[in-house]
């Protein structure tokens, strides 16, 4: 007799969250949720050896949430992540994971982060904490995070804080907590400082062991670019115009975005659909069916929408943000080198990304090779080979009797040369736009993103130029434009650094920006070619703008400079 694969449902999981499990795609129990879950459950303390992309945070997070108690608003579960982005990923999964359960909320808490924010949160109420030691211990040490309540306490990724120097506050963390209180740790090694700390603070805790058995596909070639995440869009683009593809399948992690990136590669002229929950059925059947026929070439998909798609002609899988399992990444790659076929997968990642890029090579044991996006000169360079081939297949198609009269004609009466004839058709053909518009390269290495480190070791930013000069761009608030749709636009489209935008008003017809005086003639020809939510921009020049520090209504008093408190935060 043929025995079933086990569920969610078998592990004794409430209907709430198989619910919410089901919504995300997942149905199967991988092995660390299936024996941890269990010990767990019933109250017991775990020590879980675990590589990161084995479901960890499922395997702590389901049955904790299960014995908490929603009515009582002082936290009751802390997880501690070695860094922020790490305490991110795992408090959006466990809202996922809450999403049926009444009035549970989690916060994240963390350095580089406002810590007012932090504080407002955790006066409101929340039953689960996530965060980085240090943020924690300042939490405790303020009095804003009271461990009276604390039912359980989770060390995620142990081994990793202890490499960064965290044990210390960890144990302090630990000494803190009510003895009564559930302990689970997870590392993928074993050291012997871990070790101690689990014999000290979990007791008689149950081991799980669990091996990795991830591998990819030997025929798939792996390459990651490192970019800033507002240039991801613009490094994309230049992928999809200069690799030689077939059909595309690029990943994104939210729904939202899958539309944000389809809306802005549309924009710029290419042939994409966008593949998410948010589809019906129909739909999303067409979407696939356009895709094998070859009547789309690219499918900006999200990890639920994409089950189950086979497509023989993917050639590139193109990770545009990074997933936070590593059996995700194996299953978005394995898309492409179908059929004997060979295929490439490129991974954008920011320079804050770097850490998941080495989780994700020692899971695969396979190394992923650094690229960098085209550059304005090879972008350049690519468009001018294109376009001499299409004007070559015009002429070898040797219909142009009648066109070369019309040019000839035109040369006596202008007394001009067909060369020059030749370029204003070239100017005047979109394409040809395209090969004289001025491309800027992508930048690599420079992360926009705050820093965890102490303000003191945070590299210094550039600051916006105090002399500006102000646009007025014909979108306003009835176009449903906010702020930041109009900073992406430029970042994306018109490849200016956010760093050098400065203050935009949004009225309810027009909107006005500031931006760096005297920038090139050809980047103010190119921001007329920018797009706002699908709504040209129109940038029009009013005039100078007045300094940073001027009083802009009333009188011309300057005004004292706005302060930032110290929160007082110790890192991570």
């Amino acid at each position: 007799m043929t025995q079933l694969a086990p569920d969610f449902d078998s592990l004794g999981l409430s209907s709430e969250l198989v619910q919410a499990l089901v919504g995300m795609g997942f149905t199967t129990p991988s092995p660390i949720q299936l024996e941890g879950i269990p010990v767990l459950l019933k109250g017991g303390n775990l020590l879980g050896v675990a590589q990161t992309g084995t479901g960890k945070t499922a395997a702590f997070s389901l049955p904790l949430l299960q014995r908490l108690d929603p009515v009582q608003t002082e936290p009751q579960i802390i997880v501690l992540t070695p860094t922020r982005e790490l305490a991110i990923q795992v408090g959006e999964a466990i809202e996922q994971y809450a999403k049926y359960l009444r009035r549970v909320r989690v916060a994240c808490v963390y350095g580089g982060q406002d810590i007012r924010r932090q504080l407002i949160a955790l006066r409101n109420g929340v039953q689960v904490v996530v965060g980085t030691p240090g943020r924690i211990i300042d939490h405790i040490e303020r009095g804003s995070l009271k461990l009276e309540k604390i039912r359980a306490v989770v060390l995620d990724e142990a081994d990793e804080m202890l490499r960064m120097g965290f044990i210390e506050d960890v144990e302090t963390i630990l000494a803190r907590t009510p003895d009564t209180a559930q302990r689970a740790l997870f590392s993928a090694t074993m050291p012997p400082a871990i070790r101690r700390v689990a014999k000290v603070y979990l007791g008689d805790a149950e081991e799980v062991r669990i091996a990795s058995k991830t591998t990819t596909v030997e025929q798939i070639e792996q390459f990651f670019i490192q970019v800033p995440q507002n240039h991801k869009v613009e490094a994309l683009a230049r992928l999809l115009e200069t690799e030689p593809i077939d059909g595309v399948l690029v990943f994104a992690k939210t729904k939202i975005t899958t539309v944000a990136i389809t809306d802005q590669l549309i924009a710029r002229g290419f042939s994409v659909a966008s593949l998410n929950g948010d589809l019906s059925q129909q739909v999303r059947e067409k979407t696939i069916g356009d895709l094998k026929a070859g009547k789309i070439n690219i499918v900006i998909a999200t990890d639920v929408a994409a089950r189950g798609l086979d497509v023989d002609r993917i050639s590139h899988v193109i990770n545009f943000d990074v997933p936070t399992d590593t059996e995700i990444y194996v299953h978005r790659i394995g898309r492409t080198g179908r059929a004997g076929r060979e295929g490439k997968a490129i991974l954008l990642i920011t320079p804050a990304e770097r850490r998941m890029l080495r989780i994700i090579e020692q899971a695969t044991r396979q190394p992923i090779t650094p690229m960098a996006p085209p550059t304005g000169e090879q972008m350049k360079q690519h468009r001018v080979a294109r376009l001499q081939q299409e004007i070559m297949a015009v002429i070898d198609r040797g219909v142009l009797q009648e066109a070369r009269e019309v040019a000839l004609a035109l040369a006596a009466q202008h007394d001009i040369g067909l060369d020059e004839i030749a370029a204003a058709l070239i100017q005047k053909l979109p394409q040809g736009q395209n090969v004289l518009e001025k491309l800027y390269d992508v930048p690599q290495g420079v992360s926009r993103e705050r820093s965890d480190a102490p303000r003191g070791e945070r590299p210094r930013r550039i600051p916006v130029p105090t002399a500006m000069d102000r646009y007025r761009l014909e979108v306003g608030r009835q176009h449903n434009i906010s702020q930041k749709d109009i900073v992406g636009a430029l970042a994306n489209e018109g490849r200016i650094d956010s760093k050098h935008i400065g203050r935009i008003e949004l009225f309810d017809t027009h909107s006005t920006i500031e931006l760096p005086k005297g920038m090139p003639h050809e980047m103010l020809r190119h921001l007329q070619t920018v797009r706002i939510r699908q709504h040209p921009g129109k940038f029009s020049l009013v005039g100078t703008a007045q300094p940073r520090g001027a009083e802009r209504r009333g009188n011309n008093k300057p005004q004292a400079p706005k302060t930032r408190s110290k929160d007082g935060y110790r890192g991570k």
